[in-house]
């Protein structure tokens, strides 16, 4: 049975300023929802998305935010459950009335911890700030944020997506079949050690640089660098080396598939073992 808990003043970010102004504050609010839940679906906006694993039974939430963001007591986020989905859904944006103090942020961050246990899907999506997820698993995860980084680390599943504008999409330690990632505007993207059956990117204003694991000969190539330069290199075979501009396509075939494109910036990757 959920349960909320009331909002409770957690700490005074900063002492008051050399000017004499009054000190900022940061408030909490935290949910524990019933065991069970294997669908989240969180629709959030001018705040943090943060979902980590963690050794506990059932999906507790918080959600923290500074005093310029919102009255003490406020009611940010509903919480609802409905079989074994968990929707959170943001129910009121950042109060412009207040003001925000030299020491201060107009901040909100949502914290998921979720047990260690793999989702039947899981949907993210927010405005103006970033998506974490670390050590989360799901068979399916779309992640898709406006002004605001994605960082995925040690996730594993049968396909993740990942979407933003304006920003920095990082992938470590991704093991899934399918991985999206999709950047708008401006910003790069880092491959960390993922291993996909299908890795299809792409950027608008950024390098795509990093590592994937697996063999090179495996993967059928379609690359693109428009006003840029392609390397690909395997460290386990050093008679392997893609380079070239603007575009490359080779071993069509393959069972794997490796398609990275920007339209301006630089593809640079390597596979390992």
């Amino acid at each position: 049975m959920k349960k909320f808990l009331l909002a409770l003043l957690t700490a005074a970010t900063a002492a008051a300023l050399l000017c004499g102004a009054a000190a900022v504050s940061t408030y909490s609010v935290g949910y524990d929802a019933p065991a069970g839940i294997i669908t989240i679906v969180v629709q959030d906006s001018s705040a943090a998305v943060v979902l980590q694993a963690a050794d506990i039974d059932h999906i507790h939430a918080d959600y923290t935010y500074t005093s310029s963001y919102a009255f003490e007591s406020s009611k940010l986020y509903d919480f609802s459950v409905a079989g074994s989905t968990l929707t959170v859904t943001k129910t009121r944006e950042p109060n412009a009335s207040l003001t925000i103090k030299s020491t201060d942020t107009r901040a909100c961050t949502l914290t998921l911890q979720v047990p260690r246990q793999t989702l039947a899907s899981l949907t993210v999506s927010t405005t103006n700030d970033n998506i974490t997820l670390d050590g989360v698993s799901a068979q399916t995860a779309a992640l898709t944020t406006d002004n605001g980084r994605i960082e995925v680390t040690n996730f594993n599943g049968t396909s993740l997506s990942g979407t933003t504008r304006n920003g920095k999409i990082t992938l470590s330690g991704v093991t899934s079949q399918n991985v999206a990632a999709t950047i708008q505007n401006s910003g790069t993207l880092k491959l960390e050690n993922i291993s996909a059956n299908v890795c299809n990117a792409k950027v608008q204003n950024g390098s795509i640089t990093g590592s994937v694991v697996g063999d090179s000969s495996a993967y059928g190539f379609d690359l693109t660098a428009g006003g840029g330069r392609i390397r690909v290199s395997d460290s386990n075979d050093r008679n392997f080396l893609l380079s070239g501009k603007d575009a490359l396509q080779q071993n069509a075939g393959a069972p794997q598939k490796l398609s990275l494109a920007t339209q301006n910036g630089d593809v640079d990757v390597e596979f390992v073992r």
